[in-house]
């Protein structure tokens, strides 16, 4: 009789063991379908961001620098990845103050003096609205991202007629919330 209860008890811990087995790889099955999940929203949203290089959506057709649509999801791509890597980077705004007969004209200098003002392809140049632009400065702390400021506004200065307002703001240190830092931007050069 010993051996039966013996034997009943190592069926019982056998079950018990296949049972957590089991629940576990009900786990892992699980996991697996939502890590599945995650990659394909990665991919699509990758493909999102790619889909449209070389067309006329992601260039603005007066300035010939980044939409507005393009630098939205290029910020916000790179904001995660930043937070994600542990990486520092700057925006920086830029607004033309006064729409007069040669406003087009002011415009399309400005997209050139940005783009001449960072290291393509590491940093961008987007327009965001009619007389915004915005600059994303990758992989820079706050010295750095001052240089380029000061460049782009000694540079203004020398080749505009008309005032410019500009303003930066370094990620994490000036906030990691980035619709607060956008937001905090667009009041000081409004």
């Amino acid at each position: 009789m010993d051996e039966r209860e013996e034997l009943l008890k190592k069926i019982k811990i056998l079950e018990d063991q296949l049972d957590y087995y089991r629940m576990r790889d009900a786990q892992m099955e699980q996991m697996l379908q939502e890590y599945n999940q995650f990659i394909k929203r990665q991919f699509e949203l990758y493909d999102d961001f790619v889909k449209d290089i070389g067309t006329s959506r992601i260039v603005d057709p007066i300035t010939r620098v980044y939409s507005s649509e393009h630098m939205n999801r290029l910020i916000a791509y790179y904001h995660q990845k930043a937070f994600e890597e542990n990486r520092g980077y700057a925006i920086v705004m830029v607004r033309v103050c006064k729409q007069n007969e040669e406003f087009e004209k002011h415009l399309v200098l400005v997209g050139k003096i940005l783009k001449n003002a960072v290291r393509v392809p590491m940093d961008s140049v987007g327009k965001i609205s009619d007389d915004t632009f915005v600059i994303l400065l990758t992989d820079v702390n706050r010295e750095n991202a001052q240089k380029v400021v000061e460049r782009v506004r000694d540079s203004l200065k020398r080749s505009l007629e008309v005032d410019t307002k500009v303003s930066f703001k370094v990620y994490p240190s000036d906030g990691e919330d980035l619709e607060k830092i956008i937001h905090q931007l667009q009041s000081e050069v409004s």
